[in-house]
């Protein structure tokens, strides 16, 4: 697969975050900042109910892993490598403009030194181009506006249908493994903000605390940020530097190839049966073991495709990762990696050896 595809369907994650509503940073608290006090599953409730705000700015992510930076060398090298387009994003830092309208209108635009890639989604229509390659990628989403939404799941429980059911929901979820809290009231990107910090109960996991960070007006989460266990700074940070609530310019979301161009059109997955025939054709389905907030999760990947690719990738992974029985394995202050020599990647937010002891004999 293209880079640019790779990076395009990467890129569909932080698209439908943004849209979602869910950013993830850093912030520093404002004594300053007083609001009418909320509970943290009222603040939950206030940002379910942003869905449909309209919204552009500039985010910041941020990342401190303890993982060396990529070389320049290698971001978007030969054969457009996906080891090396994913480390790239892993570490350093990295700057995107948004722009969001409503559930069907996104853009993200990840800015870099005399290039641009961006992810351009107009109704069913999705777009990811990038100008440092010239490839663009086109992906047609189903068109779900006449598609009836269960009230109920297969298994008999209810969906939540408002803001106040969600974040119930939510809270339920996560409170067996998790304490909840609201802390002090923060301004980001000139905004007044709530915030609710997620504390795991797990002593095995890495992470000491995941900080959301939700406007006071609107409930867009403003910021995110997860910090990792005997690290002073954050280990990951994404959040608004600015921002503007009201909604951007309809050409905004118009993209059209460049002359030139190479154009790749991507299939869209059909529903739980493409998803299954995915994971079969990957070898195998996910595999989870344990639960909160010390999962382990194991998949099968395709073989890499390409000397230079392969020489680079590999190049790459010795520098990250050390040898152990029976693969290598890279951890970082948040997370750890284990690369099976059978083709298995496993990865939970846990030191390496649990994560190894954990899927020991699988």
């Amino acid at each position: 697969m293209k880079k640019s595809a790779r990076w395009s369907l990467a890129a569909a994650v932080p698209v439908a975050v943004v849209a979602a509503g869910i950013v993830v940073p850093a912030v520093s608290a404002n004594a300053e900042v007083v609001l009418p006090e909320k509970s943290p599953q009222q603040v939950l409730e206030l940002a379910a109910s942003s869905g449909g705000t309209a919204f552009s700015g500039t985010v910041e992510q941020t990342s401190d892993l303890g993982l060396p930076e990529v070389p320049a060398s290698a971001q978007g090298g030969a054969g457009g490598d996906s080891t090396a387009d994913a480390l790239e994003l892993l570490t350093g830092s990295h700057t995107a403009k948004v722009f969001v309208d409503g559930a069907s209108k996104q853009r993200v635009q990840l800015v870099e030194d005399l290039a641009e890639r961006d992810v351009v989604r107009d109704g069913t229509s999705v777009w990811g181009w990038d100008s440092s390659s010239k490839e663009a990628t086109h992906l047609t989403l189903p068109d779900t506006s006449g598609v009836e939404v269960p009230t109920v799941l297969p298994d008999g429980t209810a969906v939540p249908q408002t803001p106040a059911e969600l974040a119930a929901a939510l809270i339920a979820a996560v409170e067996p493994t998790t304490t909840v809290t609201a802390t002090d009231n923060v301004e980001v990107a000139g905004r007044s903000a709530y915030q609710v910090v997620l504390t795991p109960k797990d002593d095995a996991t890495l992470v000491a605390s995941a900080t959301l960070t939700v406007d006071s007006e609107t409930g867009v989460p403003l910021k995110v940020v997860v910090a990792a266990k005997g690290q002073a700074d954050p280990a990951v940070s994404v959040g608004f530097t600015s921002v503007d609530f009201s909604a951007p310019a309809s050409s905004v979301f118009d993209f059209t190839p460049p002359a030139g161009a190479e154009v790749t059109e991507v299939a869209a997955p059909d529903g739980a049966h493409d998803r299954a025939h995915a994971a079969r054709d990957a070898g195998d389905a996910p595999v989870v073991v344990g639960s909160g907030w010390s999962t382990v999760v194991g998949t099968s990947v395709p073989a890499a495709t390409g000397a230079s690719a392969s020489d680079e990738a590999s190049s790459l992974l010795d520098q990250m990762t050390t040898a152990v029985d029976g693969g290598r394995v890279v951890e970082t202050s948040l997370l750890s990696v284990y690369l099976g020599d059978d083709g298995r990647v496993w990865a939970g937010a846990v030191d390496a050896a649990t994560l190894q002891a954990a899927v020991a004999g699988r």
